[in-house]
């Protein structure tokens, strides 16, 4: 069993994976011998990856997903360090015959020693980040069968000890976080709405208003049918859905406003140091549709102007107040760290190096929110007018706002500006072991790297260094290309 990459595409291929937090993104292969069409078709598909890294870093949903993440591959570390030998030499048999050592079917399969809670509260940190991004990633079993509320409240404290004090608020020792409230998925007729889909629906709202541009406009009008087409389906979900709660047809920046809502919960420990929370307010589909049911007898400003800071920031006041929600807004300091050379060269456990260069960008980002929102909510108005100056070298100026690291017909790219071969090096690397930690424990046969750069796997002597790095930090004998 391969252990399942989350990530956000679009319908052209190109990715941002969340398990590696690199944008996969090759030249457009568009069929055509347009030169404006062919660069129009490659912007509008790096607007919408590239937006996915603005939602998500720039949200308190985003955030919570790297803090869940990070307080898994945390755990997953210590548990391997504290394995017996004998207990290594099970997790090596269990995995060579096709049986995760850490199993959502099996549980409980270790009952002795601290194996036996580090089980538990791995299962319940991989079922919960699932749970909140798109269940689909449970692929081992049926969801029903997890207790949903357990996996919240315990992931959801575990999250907050670990990070108390840095990037979520103090806690006290006794603090036991709750989620209130009936704890229910939300389907509609064309199937389940889940955070994975509402990211996508905003990234192809992003992708039409390019078309406002004076580039799409002597493009090759096919670009816009296909994204109608897209929107046809599993990404116009939200949408359809909002115009149908409103009772009647909603605008794209309406849309964007909504989801830029959903997508900021409330959280104990990171907006909040109030230990307790509904799943209304937490799990960002029922946010959604609450708040497209709000709309039902409103009609906002936002309707009718194009969309900017003030109104925005007033249309989601007024969802507030009409549906009885909050706008999670984070209350903690997530990071100290002010440049990437120093997310890849300050001493860290390897475990949390990539979060550190999230909770580095997503700072810089909710910083950017309160002086324009509409710079994360309606992210496709970047790249338009006045407001495509700052991305004459965002490399420069603004190079939280997009991808930091890239992959390119297989090949790895970073800022250079910021970090130079050798820290890039590092960071890849920091990148692959921790990722790892779930094929350890959870996965079966090779190891996957379909969320890292091709090129890195045809040489055998970068395979080395990886698997190297792997067995000092595990104290396993695995790696890529061994069985």
């Amino acid at each position: 069993m391969t252990v399942h990459s989350p990530r956000l595409q679009n319908s052209g291929g190109a990715e941002l994976n969340l398990r590696s937090q690199i944008l996969f993104q090759d030249p457009t292969r568009t069929r055509t011998s347009d030169l404006v069409t062919a660069v129009a078709s490659w912007h509008k598909t790096y607007v919408h990856e590239s937006s996915h890294w603005a939602r998500y870093h720039g949200s308190t949903v985003g955030i919570l997903l790297t803090l869940l993440r990070r307080t898994r591959d945390q755990l997953a570390a210590y548990t391997i360090s504290r394995l017996s030998r004998r207990q290594a030499g099970d997790l090596r048999e269990s995995r060579s015959s096709g049986r995760p050592f850490l199993s959502f079917k099996r549980y409980p399969q270790h009952t002795g020693g601290e194996l036996r809670y580090d089980e538990l509260d791995w299962l319940n940190l991989y079922y919960a980040y699932y749970v909140l991004l798109d269940p689909e990633g449970l692929t081992e079993f049926d969801a029903t069968t997890w207790d949903l509320r357990a996996a919240f409240d315990n992931s959801l404290e575990d999250a907050w000890r670990q990070s108390a004090g840095v990037e979520m608020v103090e806690r006290r020792d006794d603090t036991r976080v709750s989620v209130t409230g009936p704890l229910k998925l939300v389907h509609t007729p064309e199937g389940p709405l889940t955070t994975r889909t509402l990211f996508e629906c905003a990234a192809v709202i992003d992708e039409l208003f390019q078309f406002d541009g004076s580039l799409f406009r002597v493009a090759d009008p096919t670009l816009r049918e296909i994204l109608h087409e897209e929107m046809s389906g599993e990404y116009g979900l939200p949408w359809r859905l909002a115009s149908a709660l409103a009772g009647r047809n909603l605008g794209g920046s309406v849309v964007l406003a909504l989801i830029d809502f959903a997508l900021n919960p409330v959280v104990p420990g990171l907006t909040t140091a109030d230990p307790s929370v509904g799943w209304r307010e937490l799990y960002p589909p029922y946010r959604f549709a609450a708040a497209a049911k709000a709309m039902a007898d409103w009609e906002s400003d936002l309707e009718f102007q194009h969309p900017g800071h003030e109104v925005t920031v007033h249309f989601q006041r007024m969802l507030e107040k009409r549906s009885g929600l909050h706008m999670g807004r984070v209350a903690s300091r997530l990071s100290g760290l002010s440049t990437l050379r120093e997310a890849a060269t300050t001493p860290m456990h390897l475990a949390g190096r990539t979060s550190a260069v999230s909770f580095m960008c997503a700072s810089r980002l909710l910083d950017l929110r309160e002086e324009d929102v509409c710079a994360l909510s309606h992210y496709g108005l970047n790249f338009l007018d006045d407001r495509a100056i700052r991305f004459i070298d965002p490399d420069r100026d603004m190079w939280w706002l997009c991808p930091v690291f890239q992959v390119s017909q297989g090949e790895y790219r970073w800022p250079a500006k910021h970090v130079n071969i050798d820290e890039a090096t590092d960071l890849l690397l920091y990148t692959a072991v921790a990722s790892a930690y779930d094929d350890v424990l959870h996965g079966v046969g090779p190891l996957a790297f379909d969320h890292l750069p091709r090129s890195l796997f045809e040489d055998g002597g970068e395979v080395e260094a990886l698997n190297k790095a792997l067995k000092d930090s595990t104290g396993l004998d695995m790696g890529w290309h061994q069985a």
